[in-house]
């Protein structure tokens, strides 16, 4: 069987916990672990926030069936990093296609923007251990060698407006990173040896994931490289995927059209444009869906529906994340 239920729904279960509220360390009022018992899962979910603007979740919990979680579109104001210990699970799209594993020894990498609508597949009903760290823009900044707080150029695209895709890479967890991982979950400090401690290995272990992320921005990581016809396929699957806006293929399918596997597709797509595919098809609905506004006499709702949405709400919260302007004000500054 399986459960199907949206992010609040799923969330909602903590909230109903707290009259199990579990106090592990009777001396810090920022270290709090929720209890719960729900039909989705059960478990416990701790969060420890740290200094200001440093937040550190451990959740461990075990599904009461295979269990999807709509992770509907969002604005993304931190730098985040999960960790999966145990459990087997992966991020998909709503058509199915796989983004990243959430399988134990992976991690996934998350800077701040819009973050696209994805679906949290967790079908392994053994226990799961997620670590969640996060971590507001201004703490990164702080360490910054520049006294503006100026990131280096190889990290700079961590940190994106919330009208941009969020950058979201997957991971390996190291050695190096087992080892911090270990030591944060079995700390047995209180009080305030336990949050220096703590924040130490939190930025001790998000050190490493930079340090990687720097590798690979510098070219020191084996990049993905395409084959001279790989490249030719990617661009016929862009002309594919722009021929019907309000129609448009799968990425299992337009990777079958377009004679490629999605693995080749999904990467391909990226390095070519510097975007997802998905990401390309709604910035190109959206330049399409501006021009029409600017030179046609068109109801607003008409214009979202020629461009493929058929909701005027989320044409319009599209429309003024990319533009930083409702279509109906930028339709009356046109005429």
């Amino acid at each position: 069987m399986t459960i199907r239920v949206t992010l609040d729904e799923f969330e909602e279960q903590f909230q109903e916990a707290a009259e199990e509220k579990l106090q592990w360390d009777t001396s810090d009022e920022l270290d709090i672990t929720y209890k719960f018992n729900a039909r989705f899962s059960q478990g416990w979910s701790r969060k420890i926030r740290l200094r200001d603007g440093i937040v550190l979740c451990i959740d461990r919990h075990q599904p009461a069936d295979h269990l999807l979680i709509d992770d509907p579109v969002g604005e993304e104001n931190r730098i985040w990093c999960n960790f999966t210990l145990s459990g087997k699970g992966q991020l998909i799209t709503p058509s199915g296609e796989t983004l990243f594993p959430r399988t134990a020894g992976k991690y996934m990498l998350c800077g701040t923007g819009l973050y696209p609508q994805s679906i949290i597949d967790e079908s392994d009903i053994e226990p799961y251990c997620h670590l969640f760290i996060h971590i507001y823009q201004s703490v990164l900044r702080s360490f910054a060698s520049s006294p503006d707080g100026e990131l280096p150029t190889n990290l700079q695209h961590l940190i994106k407006t919330l009208s941009q895709d969020v950058y979201r890479r997957g991971g390996d967890i190291t050695p190096e990173m087992n080892t911090v991982l270990q030591r944060i979950l079995n700390c047995t400090y209180q009080g305030i040896i336990k949050r220096a401690f703590l924040e130490s290995k939190v930025i001790e272990l998000m050190s490493l994931v930079l340090d990687h992320e720097v590798a690979i921005q510098q070219g020191e990581v084996k990049k993905f490289s395409l084959k001279p016809e790989q490249i030719e396929r990617i661009h016929y699957a862009k002309e594919i995927l722009l021929q019907d806006l309000s129609n448009p293929p799968s990425l299992g399918e337009l990777a079958r059209q377009a004679g490629l596997n999605d693995f080749l597709l999904k990467q391909g797509f990226h390095q070519v444009f510097n975007t997802t595919v998905f990401g390309e098809l709604r910035s190109h609905r959206l330049e399409i869906a501006k021009q029409l506004l600017a030179e046609q006499d068109i109801s607003i709702a008409d214009a979202g529906y020629r461009v493929g949405y058929a909701s005027l709400a989320s044409f319009s919260q599209a429309f003024k994340r990319k533009f930083g302007i409702s279509p109906k004000a930028y339709q009356k500054a046109c005429r």
